[in-house]
């Protein structure tokens, strides 16, 4: 389906549903959470009967200045069929987490999304991997539908591309989307206020796991990879929650001559869950995949079900000869 198709046929689910559910992706991130949250303010705009958030995982500290964050639900809501669920930033169904029946049992599926994609499970896809942020391409559906841009779309969406851009720092950032965001600016949307709460507050605990983090920083003889692991002991030292570890990762990504930049660390449930930075043109998707994972070019994850420090050693020595093959 040709991208002006698709946005025209997602633009008519939209209208014609009259209950709509909005799903962000597992441990959501900005641009997820900017997204469903932009559209959910959107959609309530249109004056849409039903519409209702749910996320797997609780949204993040760092994430509770968007307007109206306390609308997304953990818990399925009491209605169980839905004309339309709408999956944003996610390019595999699993990634809803719990949420996945719900959102298979709608009566269609529309999917918006600009990771590469690694199933086809909607009716109706908008999927663009040029797209700096998932946030991007709901801008642009809401513009074709000439939904009026009010302060809270604003300020949801630019928190996505902010986010997804790393402040516009990332290789994605692109001249449509500095377009978007100065549109997004002028709609309402602060942006020296969303760049501060994104990336320069952060609460007590959360610096302590920072330190206690950093200070396992280690790095491959040639100074090209570089790693920290955040065991549970520091979580339960610092008396922080998994989602404060939130950005710690493009502070390894920051040490020069660093290409690459992971993150290990142990969740509640055993697994090791690991993040991916990159500079340039070191793709760190491709290394995710080998893990089951995905994400984009310069920022991606996975998970791994083993000891934090067998991950370490395995991700070390695949990242060492992944890197050695693909230059």
């Amino acid at each position: 389906m040709r991208s002006r198709d698709s946005f025209k046929r997602a633009a008519q689910l939209l209208c014609e549903a009259e209950s709509l559910l909005i799903v962000p992706h597992l441990h959501p991130d900005g641009d997820a959470l900017g997204s469903a949250l932009g559209l959910y303010h959107a959609l309530k705009q249109m004056g849409k009967p039903v519409v209702e958030v749910v996320s797997h995982d609780s949204v993040p500290e760092i994430y509770r200045f968007l307007p109206d964050w306390q609308a997304i639900h953990l818990e399925h809501p009491h209605q169980t069929t839905y004309d339309l669920a709408v999956v944003v930033d996610q390019s595999q169904l699993s990634r809803a987490g719990k949420h996945e029946p719900l959102v298979r049992a709608a009566r269609r599926i529309l999917q918006i999304d600009h990771h590469m994609p690694l199933e086809q499970f909607a009716d109706v896809r908008i999927v663009d991997t040029e797209a700096a942020a998932t946030a991007e391409l709901v801008y642009r559906l809401l513009r074709s539908m000439r939904v009026r841009m009010t302060p809270e779309v604003a300020t949801c969406l630019l928190t996505g591309i902010v986010t997804d851009t790393f402040s516009f720092k990332f290789p994605n950032t692109t001249p449509r989307t500095l377009r978007i965001a100065a549109a997004l600016q002028q709609a309402g949307a602060d942006l020296s206020y969303i760049s501060e709460q994104v990336f320069e507050t952060r609460s007590f605990s959360a610096v302590k796991l920072l330190g206690l983090a950093l200070s396992t920083l280690q790095r491959t003889s040639d100074g090209k990879i570089a790693w920290i692991t955040i065991p549970r002991r520091a979580f339960e030292e610092s008396h922080a929650h998994e989602e404060e570890t939130e950005g710690i990762v493009n502070f390894v990504r920051s040490v020069r001559g660093v290409e690459l930049a992971m993150m290990l660390r142990e969740s509640p449930k055993g697994k090791i869950r690991v993040s991916l930075r990159s500079r340039g043109k070191v793709n760190v998707a491709l290394l995710a995949q080998q893990f089951g994972g995905g994400g984009h070019e310069n920022a991606a994850g996975c998970t791994l079900e083993t000891s934090l420090a067998e991950a370490e050693m395995i991700l070390v020595r695949e990242a060492q000869r992944w890197m050695e093959s693909s230059t």
